[in-house]
């Protein structure tokens, strides 16, 4: 077996503001692993912070094990779900079966998959028409990057919050009914920033609220106070994990990607454990480039085919993307078996 890397960088259209600062670009390493005549890829490409290892700690794991890839794998984890999605390629491709199916044991007839649009624009007037484009292109979900700082790099005071809350409610009027709202706060508010702009959002019909705080044991509580469902995000990084979360009630929904999970046999995993708990379940993307949203994509379709998944994210960049990762009426298409 051979491995090869290959870097590359992708420019943002617009800066996507999160709690953790701006993202304009994103750097990663797609990594391809060949055995006689088939191939599989992965991808890396960390996010400061995100809780992973910085660029230069990936692509110095990948380099190692890029020399001898019989050894052990990486144990940084995106370098690490990097390599297993490539080899996990692999043996989709030698058995002649799509990643899906090799995840799920079983062939769906599903042929395209929901994804949810992502809108992060500070202005209420300018979110609510992205969040309209968005619908009439087809999306039945929105993601709503909440909680970043303001122009002054606040995200707390009263000027902020009110800022905030006029915000999602503008959004959320510009959505159909049947489309969906989702937050992610990225754990950038603290519990009385949280409960102060989520309990004035109660009536709007919010899906759930990604991290709202950095501290899971505020979230049970901020649920019953404000009356919303909380998922995790950056705080699912593990089995055990996950189960803290669901043994003390903090989440509903959990989301998972693959691309800091370990790749997707991890994430598959992790999903089925929390489904038989009763926790829904979201793939998404890290902002990745067409090898990761391709690993991404297919571990969705393998979890909940019919579920809204946030592994559209192609549109966001500048950088021209192969038409199977890039949103068609909101739904991306899905692979059929390799002949």
């Amino acid at each position: 077996m051979q491995a090869t890397l290959r870097e590359f960088e992708l420019t943002l259209a617009r800066p996507l503001r999160t709690a953790h600062g701006d993202i304009r670009k994103r750097r990663g390493i797609e990594v391809q692993v060949g055995d006689g005549g088939s191939v599989g890829c992965g991808e890396a490409a960390p996010l400061p912070g995100f809780g992973v290892e910085t660029y230069d700690e990936a692509l110095a794991a990948l380099q190692r094990w890029a020399d001898e890839p019989a050894g052990e794998p990486p144990r940084e984890p995106c370098a690490a779900a990097a390599v297993e999605s490539a080899l996990t390629q692999l043996d989709a491709e030698i058995e002649g079966v799509t990643l899906a199916a090799l995840l799920a044991g079983e062939t769906s007839t599903q042929r395209h998959l929901a994804v949810q649009a992502l809108v992060s624009e500070p202005d209420p007037e300018a979110a609510a028409q992205q969040a309209d484009a968005a619908a009439t292109a087809g999306h039945v979900a929105l993601k709503l990057k909440v909680a970043a700082p303001d122009a002054n790099g606040d995200n707390a005071t009263t000027a902020a919050l009110r800022n905030e809350t006029a915000r999602i409610a503008a959004v959320r009027r510009a959505l159909p009914a049947g489309v969906a709202l989702r937050l992610d706060a990225n754990g950038g508010w603290d519990r009385v920033a949280a409960v102060k702009v989520l309990r004035r959002l109660g009536h709007l019909d919010i899906d759930f609220v990604e991290e709202p705080t950095p501290q899971p044991a505020d979230w049970a509580q901020i649920s019953r106070t404000v009356g919303l469902r909380i998922a995790a995000d950056e705080h699912v990084r593990s089995a055990e994990a996950l189960d803290r979360l669901i043994g003390v009630g903090a989440i509903e929904v959990a989301v998972l990607k693959p691309a800091v999970l370990g790749g997707p046999h991890a994430a598959y995993d992790l999903a089925r454990r929390a489904a038989m708990r009763g926790v829904r379940c979201v793939v998404s993307s890290f902002l990745c480039g067409p090898v990761g949203l391709r690993v991404a994509r297919d571990t969705a379709a393998a979890v909940d085919p019919h579920g809204v998944h946030g592994v559209g994210t192609a549109p966001l960049f500048t950088d021209a993307m192969p038409p199977d990762v890039v949103p068609v009426g909101g739904y991306l298409p899905l692979p059929s078996a390799p002949s």
